[in-house]
C-alpha cells in the first residue's frame, strides 16, 4: 500500500471536522479527536516521514548516510581544533563533543524545521481532513531517522578510541525517549507559532545559532567558574547531559532529570491549550 493510498485511507475512515464549532465549548473535545485520530493514523505519518527523506535523498548513491559522513567530519574537525585550543586530552574531549554535537543538531534541527510542519503540509492540509496532530508526528518521526543516521557517527569515534561498552550506557535510552517526548509540543507549538507569523523561523534560526555558542557542547560547564548558573538554566544542556553523560560511562544527575521532566511538562500545559484553541485556524494561516 502506497503513501497516497494510506492517507485516503485515513482522510475517510475518520474525517476531522474543521469548523466553527470546534471553537469556544467544542474545542477541546475536537482536539482531543484531533490527537487521538491522529495518533492512530501511525502508518500515514510513518509513510510520510520516509517518503521526506527518500525525495530529499532521490538519486544520491549513498542517500541519508551522507548525514553520518558529515556528522563525522564536523565532529573530527571540531574535535582536533578545540582539543588544542582548550588543551584537552583528545581521547576524552572527541567522546564529549561527538556526543554533544549529536545530540544538539538533533534538537536544533527539529526546532527550525518545526516552523514548517504545517506551512510545509499545505497542500494536504488543504485537499484532506487530516489531523493536525499527524502533521506534527511526521516531522517529529522524519527527525528522528535523521538523528539515528547521524548517531551512527559515532561509532568510529568508538573503533578508534577502543572505547568498551558499558551497561550504564543503556540510560542514554529514556533521555532519547525524553527529547523526542519533548519535541512534539515544541513542534507543535513553533509550527503553529510559525504559521501565523512568517518572521518566527528566520528569528529561531538565528536563536539556535547563538544557542550552539551558548550551551556546553564544545566546551564544558565547568570552565564558567562562579557563573555555571549559565549552563546551569539553559534547558538544552540537560537534554543533552541525560544522553551524553551515559554513554560517557557516568550517571546523570538527578536535577538533569527534574529539569527535563519540569520543561516537557510546561510544554505541553503551555501547548494543549493553545492547540486546542487555535487549530481550526491552521488552515487558513498556511
Amino acid at each position: 500500500m502506497n503513501t497516497e493510498t494510506i492517507l485516503k485511507a485515513e482522510a475517510d475512515r475518520r474525517p476531522v471536522r474543521i469548523s466553527s464549532h470546534d471553537t469556544q465549548m467544542k474545542a477541546l473535545p475536537a482536539f482531543i479527536r484531533d490527537i487521538a485520530e491522529g495518533m492512530g493514523a501511525w502508518r500515514a505519518w510513518t509513510a510520510l516521514a520516509l517518503l521526506d527523506i527518500k525525495h530529499k535523498y532521490r538519486r544520491s548513491v549513498l542517500g541519508p548516510f551522507w548525514i553520518t559522513i558529515s556528522m563525522f567530519v564536523l565532529i573530527l574537525g571540531i574535535g582536533l581544533l578545540y582539543s588544542q585550543l582548550f588543551r584537552m586530552n583528545l581521547r576524552d574531549y572527541l567522546p564529549y563533543i561527538a556526543l554533544g554535537d549529536i545530540v544538539w543538531i538533533y534538537i536544533s534541527t527539529t526546532v527550525q524545521e518545526g516552523c514548517t510542519t504545517f506551512t510545509a503540509s499545505e497542500n494536504l492540509i488543504r485537499s484532506m481532513r487530516l489531523p493536525m496532530t499527524l502533521h506534527v508526528m511526521r516531522l517529529v518521526t522524519r527527525t528522528f531517522i535523521v538523528f539515528l543516521h547521524g548517531a551512527v557517527a559515532y561509532l568510529p569515534f568508538v573503533v578508534f578510541l577502543k572505547i568498551e561498552p558499558e551497561l550504564v550506557w543503556l540510560l542514554a535510552l529514556p533521555g532519547v525517549a525524553l527529547i523526542v517526548l519533548a519535541t512534539i509540543p515544541i513542534t507543535a507549538i513553533f509550527g503553529m507559532l510559525s504559521a501565523r507569523f512568517r518572521d518566527l523561523q528566520p528569528a529561531i534560526a538565528n536563536f539556535m545559532q547563538l544557542g550552539f555558542f551558548m550551551t556546553p557542547i564544545i566546551w564544558k560547564a565547568d570552565m564558567l567558574g562562579p557563573h555555571r548558573w549559565v549552563a546551569d538554566i539553559n534547558p538544552i544542556y540537560h537534554f543533552i547531559q541525560i544522553v551524553r553523560m551515559p554513554m560517557m560511562g557516568q550517571v546523570p544527575e538527578a536535577h538533569s532529570y527534574y529539569f527535563v521532566l519540569a520543561f516537557i511538562a510546561a510544554a505541553f500545559v503551555i501547548a494543549l491549550p493553545f492547540l486546542a484553541a487555535n487549530r481550526h485556524k491552521i488552515s487558513l494561516w498556511v
